[in-house]
C-alpha cells in the first residue's frame, strides 16, 4: 500500500486552484462572505507561490507529529519549494514547476516524479474549485489567533451533512498566507492539522542550490517514477459524481513488477481529494467484486478490494462510507 500513498501524493500532472465564481441566488450577506473568502483564498494560493519565505512546519496526524523546514524561493531551475524533514531518515523534497524530486540520502537515491504534484501541499490553501465548494460547505469568516507569531484571519468549510469533514484554515493579515489548516470530525475533533511553528519572509533571498546538503548526490542512482498522464475518458467525463465528487485527474503508472499498468483517477468535490487505483487482473475472471479492508488513519479513508476483473485502492480525505458510496457508482478504466 505504501505505493499508493506516495503515488496519492506525486502523480505527475500541474492542477490549479480554480477559483471561478458561483452564481447561484443567495442574500447579499451571503454573496459578500462568499466573495471574501474567495479572495482570502485567492491571495494566499498567490502568495504561496510569489513569496520567498522560510520557516518550520509541522504535521500532526494519525501516525504521530512529523515537521520539516522549509523554504520557498529562486534556484537555478526556477522557482522552488525546498523542504527538509526533521524526523526520522534525513529527506529533502523539491517541488518544482517541472517536477518533483526526493533526495534520499540512506539509499543514495534520487526519486524523479515528473510534472508538479497535483495535491495542493501545505501552504497552499486546500481548494481546488471554489464553484463546488459552496454546494457542500457552509463557509464562516472570522479574526483569527496568532500562530508563528502573526496575525490571522480564519476561514470555516463546514460541511452541510456527515459525508464530508470540515477544514479550517489560518491566513496572515498581513500577507495573506496561509498559516495553518485543520481537519476535524462530525464532533469537532481535530483529525488532522498542518502549521507553521515559526516563519520568516525573506527580504534578501539567497538563490537556493538544490542539492546542497548532499555533496555525493551526482553518483546516486536516479529514478524516475513511471507515471504518465492520460486523457480522460469519455465515460469519466460523464461520470455524474457520486455525493458530489467529480474527476479532476487521470494517469497511468507501469510498475515493473506488474504486467499491467495501474490506473489512477483523482476526484474532488472542490476541497477533499479522493485517489482510486485500479489494477487489471485476469485471474478475477470479471466477477463482480467485494470490498475487502477498510481502515480509516485520521483523515483518511483506505478501501481496498475488487470491482468486475480489478483490483482496487481508494484512498481520500473523507469519511469511510463516502469513499464505499463514490467508488460502488465509478465506471471502469478503459484499456
Amino acid at each position: 500500500m505504501r505505493a499508493f500513498v506516495v503515488l496519492g501524493l506525486f502523480i505527475g500532472l500541474a492542477a490549479q486552484s480554480h477559483v471561478a465564481g458561483q452564481s447561484t441566488p443567495s442574500s447579499g450577506a451571503s454573496d459578500q462572505l462568499h466573495a471574501r473568502a474567495k479572495t482570502m483564498i485567492q491571495r494566499a494560493a498567490d502568495s504561496a507561490t510569489r513569496l520567498d519565505f522560510a520557516g518550520t512546519y509541522v504535521h500532526q496526524h494519525a501516525k504521530g507529529i512529523y515537521s520539516a523546514k522549509v523554504r520557498r524561493g529562486n534556484s537555478a531551475e526556477g522557482r522552488v519549494t525546498v523542504i527538509d524533514a526533521l524526523d526520522g531518515p534525513a529527506r529533502r523534497t523539491i517541488r518544482l514547476n517541472s517536477q518533483v524530486r526526493a533526495y534520499l540520502p540512506d539509499q543514495k537515491q534520487v526519486r524523479v516524479y515528473p510534472g508538479a504534484s497535483v495535491r495542493l501541499d501545505f501552504p497552499h490553501p486546500p481548494v481546488y474549485d471554489f464553484s463546488r465548494v459552496t454546494e457542500h460547505y457552509q463557509l464562516r469568516v472570522s479574526t483569527g489567533k496568532r500562530i508563528a507569531g502573526r496575525m490571522t484571519d480564519r476561514l470555516e468549510f463546514v460541511p452541510h451533512n456527515q459525508s464530508r469533514w470540515s477544514v479550517h484554515c489560518w491566513f496572515d493579515q498581513e500577507t495573506g498566507l496561509m498559516l495553518k489548516t485543520q481537519t476535524l470530525d462530525p464532533s469537532g475533533a481535530v483529525l488532522e492539522e498542518h502549521s507553521f511553528s515559526d516563519l520568516n519572509f525573506e527580504s534578501s533571498p539567497q538563490a537556493i542550490v538544490l542539492d546542497a546538503p548532499f555533496k555525493d548526490a551526482g553518483g546516486w542512482q536516479r529514478v524516475t517514477a513511471p507515471i504518465q498522464r492520460e486523457p480522460m475518458p469519455q465515460s469519466l467525463k460523464a461520470y455524474a459524481g457520486a455525493l458530489g465528487f467529480h474527476p479532476l485527474a487521470v494517469a497511468k503508472v507501469k510498475e515493473p513488477s506488474s504486467s499491467f499498468p495501474h490506473t489512477q483517477w483523482l476526484f474532488t468535490d472542490g476541497i477533499a481529494l479522493v485517489s482510486v487505483f485500479f489494477i487489471q487482473d485476469p485471474k478475477l475472471n470479471g466477477q463482480a467484486g467485494s470490498t475487502e479492508t477498510t481502515d480509516l488513519k485520521g483523515a483518511t479513508a483506505m478501501i481496498v478490494g475488487s470491482k468486475s476483473g480489478y483490483h482496487l485502492t481508494a484512498l481520500g480525505e473523507v469519511p469511510i462510507d463516502t469513499a464505499k458510496s463514490l467508488i460502488a457508482t465509478l465506471p471502469l478504466p478503459q484499456q
